[in-house]
């Protein structure tokens, strides 16, 4: 995979999710209510909020695909949180068991 700037990897990511039909619902739902400007700047809010608080640089653009899933886990909870209604304690919970179930060495993009 060849590099790409967060710009790319958000927009890529965009695409990524909506393959699963629920997140592509809310994805739909999110672009009604916000319109896709206010959505795109939403989640790159959320980005830079997270690369402010934490270690990000080091890890999530390190290489492509890195970057690519951060960004498809920061649009996950944007939607889910912020559109769906989901609370964030309940969202870490489901990650945490997805997580476990998923083995380790196998990309989901």
């Amino acid at each position: 995979m060849e590099s790409m700037t967060l710009v790319e990897a958000c927009r890529f990511s965009a695409t990524i999710l909506q393959r699963n039909p629920e997140l592509a619902a809310i994805y739909r739902n999110a672009v009604r209510r916000y319109g896709e400007g206010e959505l795109f700047c939403a989640l790159m809010d959320l980005i830079a909020r997270a690369y402010e608080e934490g270690k990000l640089e080091e890890e999530v653009f390190k290489n492509p695909h890195s970057l690519l899933s951060f960004c498809c886990g920061a649009w996950i909870q944007f939607l889910l949180v912020e559109v769906a209604g989901m609370k964030k304690a309940d969202l870490h919970a489901v990650a945490r068991k997805i997580f476990k179930e998923t083995h380790s060495n196998r990309s989901l993009h």
